[in-house]
């Protein structure tokens, strides 16, 4: 067998002919990029905007979960936590891995000696019930990254500590999909005793998931027993369950939150009364977005008419205006920033993108009677109780109305929310969506292949599919974006969801006594706290 190190090259992923080590910042070793010394103590105060709707990080897809469980969490591989594009997998849970010369079997060297929280061994036993729960989930259960095993043909436990996992084909990506925060590895003999992953939380992470009060925190101390030496510097992690973005904005010009959201005309508030005591940092790229589903179970949503309509009437320059003081752009069902994305040019040949808003909505309103709707329809317009998602479906209700469609909206907590969209029990639901990693393999197959576990749409486009799997077993880069890009094409035409701008207007306010941490593009991979710790002021 050969050893292979990975790193994520801007398209895909590269396999470079070097022993797999553990990186720097590892076991026993000084973190990476300190700005000072490290110190060890303290609490970290932060902000959550909703009640997590499970503990289960396998059954979720929503930041209620992820950031509150994967402090207490670990994956088998990682992205750099200080590697600011996510553009590089490093040994976790694995120390090391090996690929065979075909690239179908991967073989994964665990971190002996490590234990979980509630005293089980961890090993390679259970590093495959944990990926296994997540392909082959139980009756009823909702995962959502299943996807993410389908080349796999089987797990084998070589040893104790030797995980091999063999595939049906090649699999560019299998190591960038399984170092998302959401791969936690779970202890099997816990799980298999009825205890409900759900309910109760039992990781390997820096920290121990002690106490929920809902609607109120989640706390975080920290794991004494940690299996990396040294590690972690803070004492805790605590997160406040803050839905107002107002509240939370507030709590953090105090200090009693050291993370949250701003737009531009924040940031200079907070720049005039914390000075250098506050820094912004922005992602890399627009993971994501405001997603409009529309339920193919529902009339008249199941006629491809009276979906491009819709995506016709919008006028995206003012949604950027609106939305996002004018600073933004445009993107389809892959992230524009970013090597698989489609050109502006070809993006304008789609419904409501050309930007003619006099031409599109004549358009729409041409569509809607030709699909038996001259005078519009009302519908029910589903949305989030999330900040930001509100403003998003007001500037949709008000678009729509300029071609006769009249929308009602009502605002649903985050566990209802997920129930009706997974039922598809809805007409149309915006619901803001961020990417754990920028890859068509992770997208698509989460939301736009027939049966993804995200397609709340219930739309198949079997061109999709098809294209999909070519692209997912090309390893020849070039050729994958021309496949990527044929792929997105093919689901644009049936506009299974409506993606509106992404707004390059907001900016992460971070405390500067919070160091050996950087904002990321996905939210979802990089909330672990481990290397972090506190300057005293």
């Amino acid at each position: 067998m050969h050893r292979w190190r990975y790193a994520i090259a801007g398209i895909g992923v590269s396999l470079l002919a070097l022993a797999c080590a553990p990186a720097a910042g590892g076991p026993g070793g000084e973190p990476k990029a300190a700005q000072d010394k490290p110190q060890y103590g303290g609490i970290l105060n932060l902000a959550s905007t909703s009640d997590p709707p499970t503990l289960d990080l396998h059954s979720s897809s929503t930041v209620g979960t992820s950031l509150p469980v994967q402090p207490a969490m670990n994956p088998l591989v990682r992205y750099d936590p200080l590697e600011p594009t996510m553009t590089k997998v490093e040994p976790n849970l694995a120390e090391r891995w090996d690929i065979s010369p075909d690239g179908k079997t991967f073989t994964f060297h665990l971190v002996k000696g490590v234990k979980f929280h509630q005293g089980g061994d961890f090993t390679a036993a259970d590093a495959k019930f944990s990926f296994e729960r997540q392909k082959n989930p139980e009756k009823g259960g909702i995962r959502p990254r299943r996807a993410a095993f389908n080349p796999v043909e089987r797990f084998e436990v070589v040893d104790d500590y030797t995980l091999k996992v063999v595939m049906t084909q090649p699999y560019a990506s299998f190591l960038a999909n399984i170092a998302q925060g959401w791969m936690a590895m779970l202890d099997k003999e816990w799980v298999e005793a009825g205890h409900d992953p759900g309910k109760e939380v039992n990781g390997t992470g820096p920290f121990t998931f002690k106490e929920y009060q809902r609607g109120v925190s989640v706390d975080l101390p920290k794991n004494p027993n940690y299996w990396k030496k040294g590690y972690p510097y803070l004492d805790g992690v605590k997160y406040f369950i803050i839905p107002d973005a107002g509240t939370e904005q507030a709590a953090c010009r105090t200090g009693s939150v050291m993370l949250c959201s701003t737009k531009l005309n924040e940031q200079e508030d907070f720049k005039k009364a914390l000075g250098d005591k506050i820094r912004f940092e922005k992602s890399t790229g627009g993971w994501g977005g405001n997603l409009v589903n529309l339920s193919n179970l529902k009339k008249p949503f199941d006629d491809v008419r009276v979906r491009r309509a819709l995506a016709y009437a919008i006028d995206r320059d003012a949604a950027i205006k609106v939305l996002f003081e004018g600073q933004g752009y445009n993107q389809g069902y892959m992230p524009a920033k970013g090597p698989w994305g489609l050109p502006e040019a070809e993006l304008a040949k789609f419904p409501g993108y050309s930007g003619d808003v006099e031409k599109n909505r004549a358009e729409a309103k041409r569509l809607l009677a030709e699909a038996g709707y001259p005078n519009g329809f009302n519908v029910i317009m589903g949305v989030r109780k999330v900040p930001g998602h509100e403003d998003a479906s007001i500037f949709l209700k008000d678009q729509w109305t300029k071609v006769g469609v009249i929308g009602t909206l009502q605002v649903i907590e985050t566990q209802a929310a997920y129930e009706i969209l997974d039922k598809g029990d809805y007409e149309i639901f915006n619901w803001s969506t961020a990417y754990a990693f920028n890859d068509p393999d992770a997208i698509f197959d989460e939301h736009y292949t027939c049966k993804a576990a995200r397609n709340y749409s219930k739309i198949c486009i079997p061109e999709v599919d098809v294209l999909f799997q070519k692209q997912s077993t090309t390893l020849d880069p070039k050729e994958r974006v021309k496949l990527v890009n044929e792929m997105e094409k093919a689901a644009l035409t049936m506009m299974p969801k409506i993606v509106l701008p992404v707004g390059t207007n907001s900016a992460t306010a971070i405390w500067d006594t919070l160091r050996d941490w950087h904002l990321q593009p996905s939210s979802y991979s990089n909330r672990h706290w481990e290397q972090a710790w506190l300057a005293k002021q």
